[in-house]
């Protein structure tokens, strides 16, 4: 080649490198450590579990859509989580990680509001393709669903991926969580402590950030109790407007959540009805407030002081309140209450017929159960109708009222959760309840009833009328006790008037008022690394357990009814959560008489119980109670109340708001252990490997050396060449 030729081709490297320096790609280093192994992009993040836990569906979400992570990704976070803290709360019963996995990576990004974000569902009526169906009942262990039941094709049409069932009390009939088939569910701010009931273990599940979101039934208060004693935010919307919920019945089905983002946009995602539009001004609004129980029962001195916390908010936000009482007879209204909870004692005696092929037996059931079995021989459709009778009274009464105060301020539950083993049924009343069947009259068996409800009633008082009403309310985690557990404060409105309740929440929690474990934390570093695989094993399994606790959920057969229940991968029928069908004028006793095709009996959460073909869904319910529908399960009401356990995740997720919550923090630390230990030392060794990984991610990379200097070796090459010509001409 001449050396013209070569002058030419050294100007021509030159301009093409000082062209290259705007273009670059840099190359990423590879580096070794104990995460799963992810190609790193520009954009990619990998999320350490304590910025997972913080962050919010709509936030993980938007990471997922962004491909700043994958979905497998977040499977694989939740099991860390999970692994953590199951074994301290007993959230979850069942797990589905492989099937979880499998669903992802067949997932088509549709614009879905939560496309990708892990989710538990209730076991309790909110069937899963595999999961567990045996409603709490021991003789029913055995049984699992087919299919995936409308609640949670609902939310899989949202963009959720199901990662397993959450924890509940049998049928679904107490305000606490204490499963005799699955063990009680404890609070992530204090494992000695209930979580609530029935959707404990979903509230639990959420608090200790396995997932931001999990779904939960509501016929008393199983929604609102766990969030107020975990710390969230637990809607209850109103009767019929929600996807997958009846038009009449006590239950309502939606899922609990972390803050008010995630609730406004799942209410807005899952609604079916027009209803009144957001409010544009608040200042204008007249709060009522009481602290008085509709029962009589005491109030503790932390549920007061919640509620005028939030009333001295509300007056240094220009809303002007005013104390009331509620003029209802909340006596009255809880008798009618139980009347329909029998229904749920009804559905147990079905499946045993079912699956035993014998009547109940008292040893197979738990007390209330049984109770509640033997009352509803004497609740008839006169009975369910006189109720649902004083129940319409009871809501044209609130209705006047909320046209003076359009929000009425309590607490959620009357005093922070139970301890975990404290027994809400008194020696005294267990042994009424073994010769409840001596008794010949109906008042004498449903005053045994109500009796030994009443000790657990006076944890959560304020929480059945909505439910009754079928009117909408809210529970806002705004307080934390000096012995560092949470409890919420209740809002109720009228009928539709959702959006109202949805953004008297944001103006708390804009204003900082929510006090939860884990605040939010801003994701901004890509080359944050954290454990990406999980330990787990993602096959379904069962958590064993010892003793059933949750709210009250009248029962529903399982959508496979007309099917023989023994075997094991057939549907038989299940109490259901979900949805009630409207009622009818068939009574308790019609539809269980019927037993090959409905069972209809009164539950405090789902006045009737419906046994359906395992291609329907639907379920009837008396007059006066809604039955529950949702293909496969069933809930009653609230009795009981569980806490939830402390979560030792990571001290630096703390999210608590006071003080109080800091000292709480480290107090639930040294509550948990040798396995808190184990957790402390996992993650130092973790945060050492990140630290090295973080001081080589700062040496300069071989790229940008090459980068930076290659106007410099450019002009050097002009130069060169020049002289190259210079020497020429010379010679």
């Amino acid at each position: 080649m001449s050396i013209k030729n070569h002058i030419k081709l050294l100007l021509a490297t030159a301009l093409l490198s000082v062209g290259i320096h705007t273009q670059a790609v840099e190359v990423p280093v590879t580096t070794t450590s104990n995460s799963a192994v992810i190609p790193e992009t520009p954009h990619h993040v990998k999320l350490t579990t304590d910025e997972y836990i913080s962050m919010s569906a709509t936030d993980l979400a938007k990471l997922v859509r962004e491909k700043k992570v994958t979905t497998e990704e977040l499977i694989d976070l939740a099991f860390q989580v999970n692994d953590i803290e199951n074994p301290r709360t007993n959230a979850l019963i069942t797990t589905r990680k492989d099937l979880a996995l499998k669903e992802a990576s067949e997932m088509v990004d549709n614009g879905q509001p939560f496309f990708g974000v892990p989710i538990v569902m209730k076991g309790l009526g909110h069937s899963i393709v595999g999961g567990s169906n045996s409603n709490g009942l021991d003789f029913n262990k055995h049984v699992t669903t087919k299919f995936n039941g409308r609640i949670a094709k609902s939310l899989q049409d949202l963009g959720f991926v199901i990662i397993g069932q959450s924890n509940y009390p049998q049928l679904g009939l107490k305000n606490v969580t204490d499963s005799t088939l699955y063990g009680p569910t404890g609070s992530p701010w204090n494992p000695n402590y209930q979580a609530g009931g029935s959707s404990g273990g979903s509230g639990a599940a959420i608090a200790s950030g396995v997932v931001p979101v999990a779904s939960g039934s509501d016929a008393g208060g199983s929604i609102r109790i766990p969030a107020s004693w975990n710390g969230l935010v637990g809607l209850k919307p109103s009767r019929g407007i929600i996807s997958g919920n009846a038009k009449t019945g006590q239950v309502v089905n939606f899922p609990l959540a972390k803050n008010m983002e995630d609730t406004i946009a799942l209410f807005e995602n899952l609604l079916t009805s027009d209803i009144n539009p957001t409010p544009t001004n608040l200042t204008g609004i007249k709060v009522g407030y009481t602290t008085t129980s509709p029962v009589g029962t005491p109030v503790s001195e932390d549920a007061k002081q919640a509620v005028m916390n939030a009333v001295n908010f509300l007056n240094s936000k220009g809303i002007v309140t005013e104390e009331i009482s509620i003029p209802v007879d909340g006596v009255k209204l809880m008798h009618g209450y139980y009347e329909m909870a029998t229904a749920s004692g009804s559905l147990a005696n079905f499946l045993a017929k079912q699956t035993l092929k014998r009547s109940l037996h008292i040893d197979d059931v738990d007390p209330v159960t049984w109770a509640l079995y033997q009352a509803s021989e004497f609740v008839n459709k006169e009975d369910l109708e006189k109720v649902s009778a004083y129940n319409d009274e009871v809501k044209e009464t609130m209705e006047a009222l909320y046209k003076d105060y359009p929000l009425i301020l309590t607490p959620t539950t009357a005093s922070t959760a139970p301890g975990l083993t404290e027994s809400l049924l008194t020696p005294e009343y267990a042994e009424q309840i073994k010769h409840i069947d001596e008794l010949k009259t109906k008042d004498e068996r449903m005053k045994v009833v109500y009796d030994q409800w009443l000790n657990s009633l006076a944890y959560t008082p304020f929480t059945q009328l909505a439910n009754l009403t079928g009117q909408p309310a809210i529970s806002l985690p705004t307080y934390v006790s000096k012995n560092n557990l949470p409890l919420g404060i209740q809002f109720n409105a009228a009928t539709n008037q959702d959006r109202l309740l949805l953004e008297i929440g944001k103006l708390f929690e804009e204003n900082n008022q929510f006090k939860q474990l884990h605040t939010k934390k801003d994701v901004i570093a890509p080359e944050t690394s954290d454990t990406m695989t999980s330990t787990t094993e993602s096959t379904t399994e069962n958590q064993p357990g010892s003793s059933s606790s949750s709210e009250m959920e009248t029962s529903q057969t399982n959508d496979s009814m007309s099917q023989s229940g023994n075997e094991s991968t057939q549907e038989t029928t299940s109490v259901t959560d979900t949805t009630t069908s409207e009622s009818s004028t068939n009574s308790t006793s019609q539809t269980i008489s019927d037993e090959s095709k409905n069972s209809t009996t009164s539950t405090s959460e789902i006045t009737s119980t419906t046994v359906s073909s395992s291609q329907q869904e639907s379920s009837s319910t008396s007059p006066s109670s809604a039955l529950v529908s949702e293909e496969d399960n069933i809930e009653i009401m609230p009795t009981p109340e569980i806490s939830s356990s402390t979560i030792s995740i990571s001290s630096d997720h703390s999210s608590q708001s006071s003080s109080s919550q800091t000292s709480q923090t480290s107090e639930i630390s040294s509550q948990t252990g040798t396995t808190s230990q184990k957790t402390v030392s996992k993650k130092k060794k973790v945060n050492s490997d990140n630290q090295e990984l973080n001081s080589l991610s700062r040496l300069p990379k071989t790229g940008e050396v090459v980068q930076k200097y290659l106007p410099l070796i450019g002009i050097l090459i002009i130069g060169l060449a020049a002289i190259f010509m210079y020497m020429k001409k010379k010679k």
